[in-house]
């Protein structure tokens, strides 16, 4: 953001993206606007008093009964207790309106996360943008938050601004008009001291607000040392058994003496900054006020007002003084963090790159599908690299095929593309001679049940783990369960299905294996009742026996479904029909493990290099 030379930089951009965000506040949490009513009674109290006791001040020297002293000063404490309740009203559903707004407006980026193209889930800049907003709700406020907080004392700040001119004009236009020349240079040099003072205020208020930016930019990245040491260090109970086991504590503790230092250094930068400005802005509210005094002095020994005007008019013009630092304030503040509401609306604003189709998937009797890759070229996006290159595969209904390969080969790569997480870069992707691209995208992602090797598992029960949905088949899940062969921990379950996995919500939950949940990850995919079912590693967490039972029983557990899975382990790949072997973004062996382990080639050199362990 460019600042330099402007009292009010970038105020058309940031007007825009106040706008976007009111907009965005109506539209998810309109119960916002009863901030309106706080801001309207804080900003319209002090006058009750400067016109109350203007008044009494008034009727007192004019000699005034008494009865109607005490009418005013009633009706003044009656218009006091109005206002102050409408207040107290205010901030009381402000509070319960604070609550929930944290959820509510946390839910255009959840949805945004979820409706957008999974390959801008793996972009380098959208992950920093989520991770950033993720950074500031820990460390500081949600970005609505401080919009919001910032957006109160700005137009607070606005409506005594308002009230002050109001009050204060008829006195300044009939000092400028009154025909005394004295009078009118001497308001006019007062009224230009104060609007030199009040620019000279909020220059400091603005340069203050920059230097802090400064100072947090400059100690970015000892922040992010200081938020992951807090994250994954202190906090972090997997990270207490390395640190005990491998005796990293001095380590750990040295990494904790170079956080206090780097906490210690920026608070002595900000503390500077903050007493050298705050000393400025004292000052120039100490001169403003005793120009303000001065005027209306003067103004009350030439008699040209009344002695109850002389406090009405050093009021309004002193809450004028403090209106106008106040809303400086705001402005700047809410100006330098309008990189935060930048971030949080570009994440927003997102577009999806992928052509959506609108074909329905044919919905066959017989559950014949064919899968066909025709030259199938990938890379990712920002990469030189082809991940795949001139890929031509077909996918039968009712096959068993085993991908095997080394890392990086692409195999992972190949299920995203056969799964539509992302489109080919060249050649084209078949579902029954049609393009993948022209059909309906949800539509074509429910024909798969995909186990991938970072699958999750939720905390929530275990129904909901295996449905995918709060409402679960009882039967389906348990023909899932006994299917895999989860029978043993289904029995440990308290409540069954209603059980909650791990403790993050219930004392109680059941905090499970990594092998159990490998095969919780696999009844859910038993559960979908997809026609093609892939597994990735699905026996990675097993021990051997489970392995065994697992691969033993595997036409039983898929059925007559197509059964794509990608191993190292070699020996689970003679339960497959067909294995493809990829190496450098391409299928350079098809066949049987029996044909493969006979003729030369990378499947023959794999095999022999695992099975000389078993000799």
């Amino acid at each position: 953001m460019k600042r330099k030379g402007k009292l009010f930089p970038d105020a058309r951009k940031d007007i825009r993206v106040y706008l976007r965000m009111i907009r965005l506040l109506n539209r998810y949490n309109p119960g916002w606007l009863v901030l309106l009513l706080g801001v309207l009674m804080d900003g319209a109290l002090p006058f009750v008093a400067i016109w109350l006791s203007s008044l009494l001040l008034d009727a007192l020297y004019a000699g005034r009964p008494v009865t109607q002293m005490m009418a005013l000063a009633l009706a003044g404490a009656g218009v006091s207790l109005v206002m102050t309740a409408l207040k107290h009203f205010s901030v009381r559903q402000k509070n319960v309106m604070w609550w929930g707004m944290q959820h509510r407006m946390a839910e255009p980026l959840m949805r945004k996360t979820m409706e957008m193209d999974y390959a801008l889930t793996e972009n380098a800049r959208v992950r920093a943008l989520r991770a950033r907003q993720d950074e500031y709700r820990k460390k500081e406020r949600d970005v609505f938050e401080r919009f919001l907080e910032q957006l109160e004392l700005l137009l607070a700040a606005l409506v005594r601004l308002i009230f002050s001119v109001i009050t204060v004009w008829p006195f300044f236009a009939g000092q400028l008009s009154g025909g005394r020349r004295e009078t009118a240079l001497f308001t006019a040099a007062a009224a230009a001291a104060l609007l030199f003072s009040l620019l000279l205020n909020h220059w400091s208020v603005r340069k203050q607000g920059a230097r802090r930016q400064a100072i947090h930019f400059e100690h970015e990245d000892e922040n992010r040392l200081n938020t992951y040491m807090m994250d994954e260090v202190v906090l972090s109970n997997e990270a207490g058994k390395d640190i005990r086991i491998f005796h990293q504590q001095r380590m750990m503790e040295s990494y904790g003496e170079q956080m206090n230092r780097n906490w210690r250094r920026m608070t002595r930068q900000y503390a500077a900054n903050d007493i050298r400005h705050f000393g400025l802005q004292g000052l120039l509210s100490a001169c403003m006020g005793g120009i303000v005094y001065l005027y209306v002095a003067f103004c009350a020994w030439a008699g040209s007002i009344s002695t109850g005007s002389v406090v009405r008019y050093a009021g309004a013009v002193w809450q004028f003084i403090q209106a106008a630092t106040d809303l400086s304030a705001s402005w700047n503040w809410l100006h330098h963090d309008r990189m935060q509401m930048d971030e949080y609306l570009e994440y927003l604003d997102l577009k999806n790159e992928m052509k959506k189709g609108t074909i329905p998937v044919e919905k066959r009797k017989d559950g014949r599908f064919l899968v066909e890759f025709r030259n199938v070229s990938f890379r990712y996006p920002g990469s030189e690299r082809y991940a795949l290159r001139n890929l031509n595969v077909r996918l039968n209904i009712g096959e068993r095929m085993a991908l095997v390969g080394r890392n990086g080969s692409g195999k992972t790569t190949f299920v995203k593309l056969l799964c539509r997480l992302y489109d080919p870069t060249e050649g084209t992707i078949l579902l029954n001679g049609v393009d993948i691209r022209k059909y309906d995208e949800q539509e074509y992602r429910r024909l798969f049940s995909v186990v991938f090797q970072d699958f999750q598992i939720f905390s929530f029960s275990m129904g909901e783990n295996i449905a995918g949905s709060t409402r679960v088949d009882e039967e389906r899940a348990m023909d899932a369960i006994r299917r895999v062969g989860l029978e043993g921990l289904y029995r440990k379950l308290p409540e069954g299905l209603r059980t909650m996995l791990n403790r993050d919500f219930s004392d109680t939950g059941m905090e499970i294996s990594g092998g159990e949940a490998q095969k919780t990850a696999m009844a859910r995919a038993i559960y979908k009742d997809a026609p093609f079912v892939i597994l990735d590693e699905p026996t990675a967490a097993l021990d051997p026996i489970a392995e065994n039972e697992i691969y033993t029983g595997f036409h039983e557990i898929i059925g007559k479904k197509t059964a794509l899975f990608i191993s190292h382990r070699l020996s689970a790949c003679r339960f497959s029909r067909e294995i493809l072997v990829f190496e450098n973004g391409n299928v350079v062996q098809q066949g049987s493990h029996e044909t493969l382990a006979e003729e030369e080639g990378l499947y023959r050199k794999m095999w022999q290099a695992q099975a000389q362990y078993y000799r």
